[in-house]
């Protein structure tokens, strides 16, 4: 079978993005002959039937992920850094192929609602901080949470939601008044007014980060502790997965080998790299050691701000990065199928690895995730 494109790591509008709708990244895929697309909002699976509905309508194969935040204690009170570039022990961690929902009143659920609640406090607490700061300069200008709900279709918010509604706020008073008002909420003069990605960032960064005059303390709730992350993640049915950072070069990421080890402590067996933030010698590395460990490497690249970009990043259609992130899609495509045939997937109901001969397992999984594949690209499957 012919290495196909693939990115299994995207957003789409149900947690921030560029894309105004799953269907809408689903169409760009399809102008750079993607063949596996993967969605992966933050803290939502509400955009999977729009997506699912899109890849069908277009022949891509679908890849259903998750991805949250979690704390990593060990490296916390180490005061190392993780995944997270200015904030020690904060681990961001995806579940690749998401089986199931999670069952109304299971501790997965609490759990997950307990964060999203935490984390929508603080977008209330951003939001009144600026009510405050615009009152202050005699700005006409009254933030709303409802209007920063209305921004995403289910209401998961997020800080780039509060500054967005922020900036169209503004900018609905016209250029001139927009650009006085942003330089004394700021106190300086902000960058070119209509490229959004661009001005959402700078206020971002003079507003409501830590030490700016509307940050808002990020509330203890929303952060689980990794292992509490990786047992909601198996509650979902997927396979709990580490993105690795790659620039820059984090403590708990200098040596790799050394944390593929310490994360298969916390029955992590998979990884995926966003190549944009990584060197072509450092991706090289992190294929290679994935080999040598015998798990699956998987491939994205987020899109989760306002900038427009390719889907297929400057490394991924270069061997071996395709067929090793190929390979990686197929184990997880494999997997679900697994698990929705009542199988056990790649991994155990518990975290462990279903097959303990590694490189059988991952042949075991590849060939199943071939038979998904090649229903939605025969002509592919039997190249």
């Amino acid at each position: 079978m012919t290495p196909c494109l693939t990115n299994t790591h995207i957003h789409t509008n149900y947690s921030f993005s560029v894309f105004e709708s799953p269907a809408q990244a689903v169409e760009q895929a399809v102008s750079e002959n993607i063949g596996i697309l993967g969605i992966n909002d933050h803290y939502t699976i509400a955009g999977y039937d729009e997506f699912r509905a899109a890849c069908a309508a277009h022949a891509i194969c679908p890849m259903f992920s998750m991805e949250a935040v979690a704390l990593d204690v060990e490296m916390q009170t180490a005061g190392k850094r993780v995944n997270d570039p200015n904030n020690p022990g904060r681990c961001y961690l995806t579940a690749k192929s998401v089986t199931r929902a999670l069952r109304p009143g299971s501790r997965g659920d609490a759990v997950l609602k307990r964060m999203r609640a935490a984390l929508t406090k603080r977008n209330e607490q951003l939001v009144g901080n600026l009510n405050t700061h615009l009152a202050s300069v005699g700005a006409p200008v009254t933030l709303s949470m409802k209007a920063v709900e209305a921004l995403t279709p289910a209401g998961n918010t997020t800080e780039r939601h509060v500054i967005q509604h922020l900036a169209e706020s503004v900018l609905a008073q016209g250029n001139g008044e927009a650009r006085a008002l942003f330089t004394q909420l700021c106190g300086a003069e902000p960058p070119a007014m209509d490229v959004a990605a661009k001005l959402q960032d700078f206020l971002r960064g003079k507003l409501v980060k830590a030490g700016c005059p509307d940050y808002a303390p990020e509330v203890t709730e929303a952060f689980e502790s990794l292992p509490d992350m990786v047992e909601l993640y198996l509650e979902m049915g997927a396979i709990p997965t580490y993105p690795i950072l790659g620039n820059p070069v984090t403590e708990a990421e200098e040596d790799v080998a050394a944390m593929f080890k310490r994360l298969e402590g916390y029955k992590i067996f998979a990884y995926e790299v966003i190549p944009n933030r990584n060197t072509p010698e450092r991706i090289l590395d992190i294929v290679k050691t994935a080999g040598e460990f015998q798990v699956p490497i998987f491939t994205g690249t987020e899109h989760n701000t306002k900038t427009p970009g390719p889907l297929v990043d400057k490394y991924s259609n270069e061997e071996p990065f395709k067929t090793a992130f190929f390979n990686g899609a197929l184990v997880a495509l494999g997997h679900a199928a697994e698990v929705k045939r009542g199988n056990i997937g790649y991994v155990r109901p518990d975290g462990s690895l279903r097959f303990t001969n590694r490189a059988q397992g991952l042949a075991y999984f590849m060939e199943r995730g071939r038979e998904v594949y090649g229903r939605t690209q025969p002509a592919m499957a039997r190249a």
